[in-house]
């Protein structure tokens, strides 16, 4: 078998050869990785046939040797020489076969087996009525299916999950002169509505969460230095009497000497379809490592299985070993996430150092159907959890059967960071480039607070944040919980402004006993960033002040600009007549494009992402 055939067949192939050279693997294992994916039960019993040690070169010699045109092919038949098997039917009958449809006459769902019937045409569905579920919740959506069916009965069939967002009106500075909100550095949003673009769906309003599309993307803010967090902030006008606050809290860059991973990775029937970019998240996390750090691997479908547990990496070759143990892992059975996170905490507690970085990372779709299941567990469970000092971190992956509200929960209550990743674009922006924001924890329970001055302001809206607004007191409320940040992390909010016409407003209240006395400062507002130290329970406090002086660079242009598209892809009516002249200029001049490198390239991602969803609805509009 020729690799040079192989890996140039395709951009997509030749791209993923590339990206794991980058990582620092040999190319031996390069090329390995770029044709072969982890989850086929045939490749599994290949990895046990070929030893399980030095895997992915005994693979790659074995590999050379063949003559059949592709690696599946010859996987497949290496397999039907070696291991005849009973009937589809006697061989799942006791095990979840992760949906109670499947194709007459082909290999069970799972891995890559599954995915390589989905490049076939879809034959007639037959349904088994004496296939035994373990539970109603494993019936998934057959690959073959989402690729061959039409897009709109599969967004039907979905059980994609999210929490509602209703958006909030503009508040009076007299009536509620504070904004308060947990801040955040997640941008799980953003993969999520570029998948949804990618997979032709709508992109709806509880997916498009503002402040994580703004956290996406690159500023240019203050570093800090002699703090854990610097804050700036930038004012531009708008029409009329309003004005855009651009608000940045930046973390500083720390990073602990050793890092201690626990991998939790869920392999159950429903990630099939995420297998390849499953596989190079992995991958990636393993290259980050370095020598003296501790990396060990917990699994759970319908049951959890621990790989490895305290594997010190000694060198680049000990990577491609956990490689090799990754390959020979089968997808497949039910999701008992709960029994995972419980096994994966018990091994973190017993190599803990508090010294390193001791870090849980979950890769999963959310869908949890065995176990603790519902929100309110979940919750108890990771809070229990976290006592431990353990941080979890979550890497979302999936499509039609997506749990974004059970990540949420998890990621919120576990200390750690979100993001979403469903192909190698993806995996290298919120896995490799963020990678030390990811993992390494360097505040937790972040909150912000805005105060206004009323001799300038007349109302706020905060931009986004529907689901992290918080009272005035929680702000000093130590027990009241926020979310972390990342070395390096930050966390971006916008706010629209109305401003005063005068300088001296009148002063107006409905209060009979009570009338506000203004003060003379020049002071527009103030902004107050509130946070724990990782293994503290006791917050620290920063502040700046914000005059009424026009300030603005492309860090406001480029946040005012991701906020008009979200709206519009929300499918929101808050844009007023100059948003929509605003937006309109910079799409038709292609201002867009004096956005500089990776801004650059993601802004035309979310712009296509835009216009797709404009198509989708002028197409239904004429229906």
């Amino acid at each position: 078998m020729k690799f040079k055939n192989l890996i140039n067949k395709s951009k997509e192939t030749r791209r993923k050869y590339e990206y794991y050279l980058s990582l620092g693997y040999s190319e031996h294992a390069a090329k390995v990785l770029s044709v072969v994916t982890y989850g086929d039960e045939k490749l599994v019993f290949l990895v046990k046939q070929l030893g399980r040690k030095n895997v992915v070169e005994e693979l790659y010699a074995w590999l050379h040797e063949r003559k059949e045109e592709t690696p599946e092919k010859a996987i497949e038949v290496f397999y039907e020489e070696k291991h005849p098997r009973p009937a589809y039917e006697e061989e799942r009958r006791l095990g979840c076969s992760c949906a109670g449809i499947r194709m007459p006459g082909s290999a069970p769902r799972g891995g890559a087996s599954g995915r390589f019937a989905a490049k076939k045409a879809a034959p007639p569905i037959e349904v088994e009525e004496n296939v035994v579920m373990c539970c109603e919740a494993c019936e998934e959506i057959p690959s073959w299916m989402a690729d061959e069916a039409d897009s709109e009965l599969m967004e039907d069939l979905s059980t994609d999950s999210y929490e509602p967002i209703e958006e909030k009106d503009a508040k009076n500075v007299f009536t509620a002169p504070t904004s308060t909100f947990r801040m955040t550095t997640s941008n799980a949003s953003m993969g999520i509505v570029f998948n949804q673009i990618r997979s032709e769906r709508r992109v709806n309003m509880d997916q498009v969460r503002i402040e994580e599309v703004l956290n996406y993307f690159d500023y240019e803010a203050k570093i800090p230095t002699d703090a854990k967090f610097a804050i700036t902030t930038e004012l531009m006008e708008k029409k009329g009497n309003k004005k855009i606050l651009f608000i940045d809290a930046q973390a500083a860059h720390e990073k602990k000497e050793h890092q201690d991973i626990i991998l939790l990775l869920d392999t159950s029937g429903s990630m099939c379809s995420n297998d390849e970019v499953t596989q190079e998240a992995i991958a990636t996390i393993f290259s980050k490592l370095r020598a003296g750090d501790r990396v060990s691997l917990v699994t759970y479908s319908s049951k959890d299985h621990t790989y490895f547990k305290g594997f010190e990496i000694k060198d680049e070759q000990s990577k491609e070993e956990l490689m090799g143990i990754i390959l020979g892992i089968e997808i497949e059975g039910c999701t008992w996430g709960s029994a995972g996170i419980n096994t994966a905490y018990a091994i973190g507690e017993k190599f803990y150092n508090p010294d390193w970085n001791n870090q849980v990372i979950l890769i999963t779709d959310g869908d949890l159907n065995f176990g603790i299941t519902d929100k309110h567990g979940l919750k108890g469970l990771i809070e229990e959890k976290k006592k431990s000092n353990l941080f979890l971190s979550v890497i979302g992956t999936g499509l039609y059967n997506y749990k974004d509200d059970n990540l949420e929960v998890l990621a919120k209550h576990g200390n750690g960071t979100y993001c979403v990743v469903n192909n190698l674009d993806d995996v290298d922006e919120s896995v490799n480039r963020r990678f030390i924001a990811l993992t390494n924890i360097v505040a937790k329970d972040v909150k912000a607070q805005v105060e206004f001055n009323p001799r300038f302001v007349k109302s706020y809206r905060l931009l986004g944040y529907e689901n992290r607004q918080l009272n005035h007191e929680d702000f000093k409320n130590d027990a009241v919980i926020s979310e972390p940040y990342g070395s390096g992390g930050h966390g971006i909010a916008l706010y629209e402004l109305e401003m005063n016409e005068g300088e001296d407003p009148a002063v107006t209240t409905d209060l009979k006993y009570q009338k506000p006395v203004l003060t003379d400062s020049d002071e527009l507002g103030s902004v107050s960033i509130r946070y724990k130290e990782p293994l503290s329970d006791k917050s620290s406090e920063i502040g700046t002040a914000v005059y009424n002086k026009n300030r603005s660079t492309q860090n406001v242009q480029l946040a005012y600009l991701l906020y008009c598209l979200s709206e519009k892809l929300r499918g929101s009516d808050k844009l007023d007549e100059y948003d929509e002249k605003f937006l309109d200029v910079m799409i038709t001049s292609e201002f867009y494009k004096n956005f500089s490198g990776p801004n650059r390239e993601k802004l035309e991602m979310l712009l296509d992402a835009y216009k797709h969803n404009a198509e989708r609805e002028k197409a239904d509009e004429d229906l």
